[in-house]
């Protein structure tokens, strides 16, 4: 992944990377060091304890991200996850559908595909109707490569989505056989639930 976020950096211009946490604020220090040593400078959001707002506290991250569209609705967004995290899951297809037009991709890595246990069944009824070109569930960092995001096309034909538009995988070992695992290392220490954001 540091590649391939290098890459975009690169090549795209006026490329800006906005990483998004819901760890509380107060222990993100050295989750921020590592983003910084391994991936490209930008802006950083964490989950601020204010008990005052029930949407900040209960569902920080669409809380986080509707703050950043309407901060920029000239921008286009890249959105990036994983598929452990319930609210991305909910979250990402919702943005999209409520910012036509300001999201420009969706690409969630399917961790059920390379890691063991399976202890996360997700579920991807909130994608049905959205044009595959706009997303895409992804197993290694490769998969990304070569797309045409600038152009829309965020979807590579050779990664089987095998999408049913509902619960994927029933966990605790209970789920379709894994592909080829892929090291840790070749993925970075673990998957950074991000929102990427670009002018165009």
């Amino acid at each position: 992944m540091p590649e391939i976020y290098a890459n975009w950096s690169a090549s795209i211009p006026d490329f800006h990377f906005h990483y998004l946490t819901t760890t509380p604020e107060q222990v993100t220090r050295n989750y921020m060091e590592f983003i910084y040593k391994t991936y490209p400078l930008g802006s950083f959001d964490t989950r601020p304890l204010n008990f005052s707002d029930v949407s900040a506290t209960l569902q920080i991250r669409r809380f986080l991200l509707d703050k950043i569209f309407q901060t920029f609705p000239q921008r286009k967004f890249i959105l990036m996850g994983d598929t452990t995290n319930s609210d991305v899951m909910k979250a990402y297809p919702a943005m999209l559908k409520d910012y036509p037009g300001q999201v420009q991709c969706i690409f969630l890595r399917n961790t059920t595909a390379t890691d063991d246990g399976d202890l996360f069944p997700y579920d991807t009824s909130g994608f049905e109707g959205i044009d595959q070109k706009q997303y895409m569930f992804f197993n290694v960092a490769d998969d990304l490569k070569n797309l045409d995001i600038i152009g829309g096309n965020c979807y590579n034909p050779s990664v089987k989505q095998n999408v049913t538009f509902g619960f994927q995988g029933r966990g605790f070992g209970n789920a379709a056989p894994k592909q080829s695992a892929v090291t840790s290392s070749a993925f970075g220490l673990f998957v950074l639930a991000l929102a990427l954001n670009m002018l165009i």
